[in-house]
C-alpha cells in the first residue's frame, strides 16, 4: 500500500501519464497574424527601400563594396542635373542658403556649430520618424537612393518632372564630352539604365507594362498571321473599331531588344524576348540588332519589371556606362581595351595570306632572282677583261 501511494504522488511526464512528449511551443514568429507596432514599422521601411510596381527610376551599378559612397556620389550629381534641367533648387542647397544667411557674418563660427548641431538632431529625429510619415517624406521627394540586398547594384526613384529617359542621356552625353580628368564627377559610378515604367515580374504584367513603354513608339498590332504573346490581352472587337477609326502613323523604327535579370528565375530571357516581340507589328518594324533605330531596355530584379525605350546610340554611348565614356573621352586605355586590341594583332598573325598577296610575293622572288643572275653574268664579263689586260 505504501508503495502504490508512493508511485500515485509521483508527477507526470509532460504530454501526460501516456509518456507522449508535448510539442514545444514556436517562439520564433506569429505566423503573419499580428504585429507589434515596432514589427509593422520595420516592414514598412523595408518595403519603402525596395523598388515596386508602379515606381520609375534609374539602376546604377557601382563599384564593389563602395555602394555607400555610390549613393552619395549619385546623388550629388543627380541634384546638379535637376537644378539645370528643370530649376528646381534641392532641399539640401536650400537648407545651406538659410544657414549662411540667417543671422550675419559676425558670428560665422557659432552659427555653423549651432547649423551642425541642428543638422544633427534633424538628423536623428528624422530617423526616429513613422514608416508612414517617413514614407510620405520620401514619396514627395524627387530622389530615393535605394540600396538593394546586392553587391554593386543601386536604385533611385525618381518623380515628376524627372523623365529618366532623357535625364540620363543628358549625363552621359556631358560626360562623353567630358576630356579633361580634374572635372570628372564620378569615381564609383558604372553604368546608368533609366526605367520609364515598372510593373510586376510575372508574363501579364511584362505585357502590360511593354504596352505602356513601347505604344509610343511602336505599333502594337501584334505579330501578322501569329498569335499575340502569352500575357497579353487580347483586344476586342471594339477596341479594333476605335483603333480603326483613330489609326496612328508609326515611323518604321528598327529595334533592338536587350535585357537584363537579376536575382528573378521565373521569366526567362527567351520568354521575355518573345513575349515583347510579339507585341510589336513585325511588318511595320523589324529586328536589327548590329544599327538599331531605338533599344528596349528591359530590367527584371526580383518581383518587378522595368522597361524603357531609348536612342539607338546607346552602344556608341558604351551602353550608358559612365566609367567608360570618362575613359574614351581622356584617351585612356582601359585593360579590356588592351585585351581587344592584342586579340586583334593575334587574329592578323593568324591570318592566311590572300591569294593576291601570295602572287605579290612570287613576283617579288622572281625579280630578286633575275637581278642575281643578271649580276652574276655581268661579273662573269668583267673578270676576262681583267685577265688580258694583265
Amino acid at each position: 500500500m505504501g508503495g502504490d501511494n508512493k508511485g500515485s504522488k509521483r508527477k507526470d511526464a509532460p504530454g501526460g501519464g501516456d509518456g507522449q512528449k508535448q510539442k514545444k511551443k514556436k517562439t520564433g514568429g506569429n505566423g503573419g497574424k499580428w504585429t507589434t507596432p515596432n514589427q509593422a514599422n520595420k516592414l514598412a521601411l523595408e518595403r519603402n527601400s525596395v523598388p515596386q510596381a508602379g515606381d520609375r527610376g534609374i539602376w546604377v551599378t557601382c563599384a564593389r563594396h563602395q555602394e555607400n559612397k555610390a549613393a552619395r556620389e549619385v546623388i550629388n550629381l543627380f541634384e546638379e542635373y535637376i537644378e539645370s534641367m528643370y530649376c528646381i533648387k534641392p532641399a539640401s542647397k536650400e537648407a545651406d542658403a538659410a544657414a549662411k544667411n540667417g543671422d550675419g557674418d559676425d558670428n560665422g563660427a557659432e552659427d555653423l556649430d549651432i547649423a551642425a548641431a541642428i543638422a544633427k538632431e534633424l538628423g536623428e529625429m528624422k530617423e526616429k520618424k513613422p514608416a508612414d510619415v517617413q514614407k510620405q517624406e520620401d514619396d514627395k521627394a524627387l530622389l530615393k537612393a535605394m540600396k538593394l540586398n546586392i553587391d554593386c547594384l543601386l536604385f533611385v526613384r525618381t518623380r515628376d518632372p524627372i523623365k529618366p529617359v532623357e535625364f540620363v542621356k543628358r549625363i552621359v552625353v556631358d560626360t562623353k564630352q567630358c576630356t579633361d580628368i580634374r572635372k570628372i564627377k564620378c569615381r564609383y559610378l558604372n553604368r546608368l539604365t533609366p526605367m520609364s515604367v515598372m510593373g510586376k515580374a510575372t508574363e501579364q504584367g511584362l505585357a502590360e507594362t511593354a504596352r505602356q513603354v513601347l505604344e509610343e513608339y511602336f505599333d502594337l498590332s501584334g505579330k501578322k498571321g501569329e498569335k499575340t504573346a502569352e500575357g497579353a490581352p487580347e483586344t476586342t472587337t471594339e477596341e479594333k473599331k476605335e483603333d480603326g477609326e483613330q489609326k496612328r502613323e508609326y515611323k518604321p523604327y528598327t529595334y533592338a531588344i536587350r535585357p537584363t535579370i537579376r536575382n528573378h528565375s521565373n521569366l526567362k530571357r527567351d520568354v521575355v524576348i518573345n513575349t515583347i516581340a510579339g507585341l510589336i507589328n513585325d511588318e511595320r518594324h523589324k529586328v536589327n540588332l548590329t544599327n538599331p533605330d531605338k533599344v528596349i531596355l528591359v530590367d527584371i530584379f526580383q518581383t518587378v519589371c522595368g522597361m524603357s525605350v531609348v536612342d539607338g546610340d546607346w552602344d556608341e554611348l558604351k551602353k550608358y556606362n559612365m566609367t567608360e565614356l570618362y575613359n574614351q573621352a581622356a584617351g585612356i586605355t582601359t585593360v579590356e581595351q588592351k585585351k581587344q586590341q592584342k586579340q586583334k594583332q593575334d587574329e592578323k598573325k593568324r591570318k592566311p595570306e590572300s591569294v593576291s598577296e601570295s602572287a605579290e610575293k612570287k613576283e617579288e622572288e622572281k625579280e630578286d632572282v633575275t637581278k642575281d643572275i643578271k649580276e652574276e653574268d655581268e661579273k662573269e664579263k668583267e673578270e676576262p677583261v681583267s685577265a688580258t689586260a694583265a
